[in-house]
């Protein structure tokens, strides 16, 4: 090998090494959270991959269901997701963990807009049923199957430790019965 692509060798291998220590650097891990520093007007140049820092998420989010009958009564909860158990092969394959994704994203946007309406005197907590995550969520609902003589339906979204079995779940939200349109297909 010659002394040119030596040099140019060294360069790029220390231009990437640089750039990793600055990443390392500038992931401001011993930093106030609240608190600006020069690194931050450096983020197009320094990532800052701190995935789930500073709050981890530690819940689960559930989306629950019950349909309303004919005759008035309710029919009991179905879960529409549930947390799978994990294996060594979701690690490369594991579609089904993007509805389990949707499901947490979009409850989270719920519960910020929820939490917004109560800061926020000018805006009714009933326009909650009219924000994108509540129809997204209620869309989602809507599409499951229901009971032949199903007339509404009611969705429930619920918080739980995850593997913690210590905490129990908890309902954190629960919507309004919505008119269901009942396709000659539908069944339980």
């Amino acid at each position: 090998m010659g002394g040119r692509q030596q040099a140019v060798r060294v360069a790029v291998y220390a231009t990437l090494g640089g750039w990793l220590g600055l990443s390392v650097v500038g992931q401001k891990l011993f930093r106030a959270p609240g608190r600006r520093s020069w690194w931050d007007k450096l983020y197009l140049l320094i990532p800052d991959w701190r995935f789930f820092a500073p709050d981890p998420g530690i819940h689960d989010f559930h989306l629950l269901y019950r349909d309303e009958l004919e005759d008035g009564s309710l029919t009991p909860w179905k879960e529409i997701t549930s947390v799978e158990e994990r294996r060594w092969s979701h690690a490369f394959w594991h579609p089904h963990r993007r509805v389990e994704k949707c499901i947490f994203d979009i409850s989270k946007e719920l519960t910020k807009f929820i939490e917004e309406c109560h800061r926020d005197p000018d805006r009714p907590v009933e326009s909650v049923q009219v924000s994108v995550p509540y129809l997204t969520l209620l869309a989602h609902v809507t599409e499951q199957s229901h009971a032949p003589a199903t007339t509404c339906t009611q969705f429930l979204v619920s918080i739980s430790a995850g593997y913690d079995e210590h905490d129990e779940p908890r309902a954190i939200f629960l919507s309004a019965l919505h008119p269901v349109e009942q396709l000659a297909s539908s069944t339980v």
